[in-house]
């Protein structure tokens, strides 16, 4: 996934660390991927105080969810979530809000 975000700065955490909200302020993102339910729920507050896309990749169940305007919107391409797939949706929801807010 790192290669096909080639035009952003990814970072990963572990979730097992605890304060997503914590960490989140400290990291001030342009937009979150997220690996699993609890990191979704966790970081839904943030984001929508912040107004940045939250997209929720699961593998196991080969879906994509993003979550925008206070709602998750599932996402489908027919392949699940191939690293094409999740560099269009970040880099479509980074262009359609005026790009990285620093």
């Amino acid at each position: 996934m790192i290669a096909a975000l080639e035009f952003a700065e990814v970072r990963s955490f572990a979730e097992s660390g605890g304060d997503v909200t914590g960490l989140l302020g400290w990291l001030n993102p342009d937009a979150l991927i997220v690996d699993s339910s609890a990191a979704a729920e966790a970081a839904t507050s943030y984001v929508r105080e912040h107004d940045l896309p939250l997209l929720h990749v699961s593998i196991r169940d080969r879906t994509l969810r993003l979550f925008r305007g206070g709602t998750w919107e599932q996402l489908s391409n027919g392949e699940g979530p191939t690293p094409e797939a999740i560099r269009n949706v970040v880099a479509g929801s980074l262009f359609a809000r005026g790009g990285p807010l620093r």
